[in-house]
């Protein structure tokens, strides 16, 4: 005998946000997986990397948003962003060292 678990919203409970591949993405908006690789260069919005493949997930209702609102954001350039967290991590091992 099998069955099917079957989750019930309590009233006014927030619905979660649908998480989605980005085989699934690209389906559910009718375009390619290139298209939605190109896209988060533009700027969509994407979750990090959640395994070791680096593969992302994507945050339908952020995505939509995004797209709806036809102002792409640029590109952050990681190189830079990187360099400037290493930065920041030298100054506070710097600081550590002169406390201690």
């Amino acid at each position: 005998m099998s069955g099917n678990v079957v989750q019930l919203r309590q009233p006014g409970a927030k619905v979660p946000d649908q998480v989605l591949t980005k085989k699934e993405l690209a389906a559910h908006l009718g375009r390619s997986e290139r298209w939605v690789e190109i896209k988060v260069k533009e700027g969509m919005p994407a979750e990090p990397a959640t395994d070791r493949y680096g593969r992302r997930r994507y945050n339908l209702r952020l995505v939509q948003d995004w797209l709806k609102d036809g102002k792409p954001t640029a590109p952050v350039d990681r190189v830079s962003a990187l360099e400037d967290r290493v930065a920041s991590l030298s100054r506070q091992v710097a600081e550590l060292r002169r406390a201690g």
